[in-house]
């Protein structure tokens, strides 16, 4: 007993996935279980849970677009070369050609 060994392999916790917050998906199981839902209920009962569903749809979609978004350096400069390269094609359109030219240049080579 005194050489003997005894080799115990360490018990792994199971790693519980957490799941994504999909919208889109929430939203259509959503829309599936009022569907279900509304099968049962008369035209009256169905138009309202239609309404409410559209306008909270609607609040939620409001919500997003008015939230505070960090806008990105990169995106930034993306749209002002847009710009510039846009007002140049009116007043000069071989500079607006160059000027997309080494954007362009700059984006592939990994610059801006």
């Amino acid at each position: 007993m005194a050489f003997s060994t005894t080799i115990t392999q360490p018990v792994s916790q199971p790693v519980s996935e957490k799941p994504a917050n999909n919208d889109v998906l929430s939203s259509l199981m959503g829309a599936l279980m009022l569907s279900v839902y509304a099968a049962h209920k008369s035209k009256k009962a169905m138009r309202k849970m239609r309404r409410n569903l559209v306008w909270s749809a609607f609040k939620l979609k409001m919500k997003s677009l008015f939230s505070k978004k960090a806008v990105s350096n990169q995106t930034l400069i993306y749209i002002l070369i847009g710009i510039v390269a846009l007002i140049l094609v009116f007043y000069a359109p071989i500079l607006a050609l160059v000027i997309a030219l080494v954007a362009l240049i700059l984006i592939l080579a990994g610059v801006i």
